[in-house]
């Protein structure tokens, strides 16, 4: 039985390495033919493992199979002029005590930062005025700012010269904040 075909990068890596089965092998040379793209991706790959020895003396160590394919999985998984943050390498923060925030990614052009705020329950966030637009959508959880009580899929924008009396959750949130820069 052969391996299910796999779009993309990782499947042309499969391919070169000769992982692919004798079916999806012929069907991937098949489509080599009419797909420009699909043959540079064969070539970058050609090029990544030229420098591989032919043979090898000794078997590799446990488990390195599994992180070549991690990592060719990975290779090409962002689309060109994209950028991917994966949950698995989230870098959390500290904001204040039970509050935590990963940049998802920073807009210097347009000023502004996107975020995700995680709140433990029972956590509260100080009051805070707005210079700029700040949206926020709960992911999960609940979030409240004085009598405004929020949920998972509302979204709330606070405008210029407006303020958030303390942001406080019951059991805890995920919120996704879009931000100025230079908001604290």
């Amino acid at each position: 039985m052969s391996k299910p075909v796999k779009p993309g990068a990782g499947e042309a890596a499969e391919y070169v390495l000769g992982l692919l089965g004798q079916e999806d092998s012929r069907a991937f040379a098949q489509r080599l033919k009419s797909d420009e793209a699909l043959r540079a991706k064969v070539e970058y790959w050609e090029g990544m493992f030229s420098d591989l020895p032919a043979e090898q003396a000794e078997p590799p160590p446990t488990g390195m199979f599994e992180k070549i394919l991690d990592r060719i999985e990975g290779e090409g998984a962002d689309l060109p002029g994209t950028v991917t943050k994966r949950a698995g390498t989230a870098n959390w923060f500290e904001i204040s005590p039970g509050i935590k925030g990963r940049l998802l990614h920073v807009d210097r052009a347009q000023n502004r930062q996107y975020l995700l705020i995680r709140m433990a329950p029972g956590a509260s966030y100080h009051p805070h005025s707005h210079d700029a637009d700040e949206q926020s959508l709960v992911l999960e959880g609940d979030l409240s700012f004085g009598d405004l009580n929020l949920k998972a899929g509302d979204f709330h924008v606070a405008t210029p010269s407006s303020s958030h009396p303390t942001g406080r959750t019951v059991n805890g949130c995920l919120v996704h904040v879009a931000m100025s820069l230079d908001q604290h």
